[in-house]
């Protein structure tokens, strides 16, 4: 399902972890399977540190589904409905 364009970083939601929390647990437990909270579509996480771009040396956490980085969320994007590409990552962060 397509959803609509909002732009970046659209609206509020309450994450159940903050972005420093998050990017712990994905460290702490590679290759752990979620599922979105839309469809219930299975995707992994992986924390790094972004190495393009303006978030250069930024830690980020990518959404991969079937071996594919669907989103990605930075710090300031946590928290929000969209990331700063305007790419839905609710689904996701709100899953972890």
């Amino acid at each position: 399902m397509k959803k609509p364009n909002l732009g970046a970083h659209y609206g509020a939601i309450a994450n159940p972890q903050t972005f420093a929390q998050a990017y712990a647990y994905v460290l702490a437990y590679p290759g752990m399977v979620f599922h979105t909270t839309g469809n219930g579509t299975p995707f992994t996480v992986i924390a790094s540190q972004s190495t393009k771009g303006r978030h250069i040396g930024e830690k980020v956490i990518r959404f991969l589904s079937s071996g594919q980085e669907r989103a990605k969320a930075y710090q300031c994007c946590w928290g929000h409905k969209t990331n700063c590409l305007r790419t839905h990552i609710d689904c996701y962060t709100l899953a972890i």
